[in-house]
């Protein structure tokens, strides 16, 4: 009985520790699957923001909220726009909300101040005068005419004299700090 005993002992004991050995190397898999999707994430969003990067907007008339009697065009509003916020209806709202927030904490005025601009050319039209506490940007094509419109990602670009996407950050839900990041250096005046 003793033998029993020692043996069924040593049987339970090498089952788990083979279990807790399994366990283990299942916990690191996790981690590398995770580590891997994020940096698959990060790749993606660099190969995006390299094709987009010196892409030249089309220069159409637009006008904000409702407001289709005051048009003018893009061009005009580039002279005096600090940056774009571009999101679309199918977007995360959780990421949508959190990029709006960071916005807030960086320029607590940012309702007021007309330099920084909401374009999301589907979202409902009720919410035309009020999205998040501005008005979107109606453009009359529709869109700004650049690939990264497709991918339903929301982005803070920055148009130079030419209608050229001089400065781009992709909202990653992955890594919201870098979007903090970024705002706050369009605060200080990016380099």
């Amino acid at each position: 009985m003793k033998r029993f005993r020692h043996i069924l002992y040593y049987t339970l004991f090498f089952v788990f520790a083979i279990s807790c050995k399994n366990r283990g190397t299942e916990q690191n898999m996790e981690k590398e699957t995770a580590i891997d999707y994020r940096q698959l994430i990060e790749n993606k969003i660099n190969e995006l923001r390299g094709n987009t990067i010196n892409s030249k907007i089309t220069n159409q008339e637009v006008y904000l909220g409702v407001d289709s009697l005051n048009k003018t065009d893009m061009q005009q509003i580039v002279t005096k726009h600090l940056f774009f916020l571009y999101f679309s209806y199918q977007t995360c709202s959780p990421c949508i909300q959190q990029t709006v927030e960071y916005i807030e904490e960086v320029f607590p005025d940012y309702e007021n101040d007309d330099r920084i601009i909401f374009i999301s050319p589907d979202y409902p039209a009720r919410f035309r005068r009020n999205c998040y506490g501005k008005k979107l940007l109606t453009l009359s094509k529709g869109e700004l005419g650049i690939p990264l419109e497709s991918e339903h990602v929301p982005f803070i670009f920055i148009l130079n004299k030419n209608m050229e996407i001089e400065e781009l950050h992709i909202v990653n839900k992955e890594n919201f700090v870098k979007t903090l990041e970024f705002l706050k250096k369009l605060n200080q005046g990016l380099p």
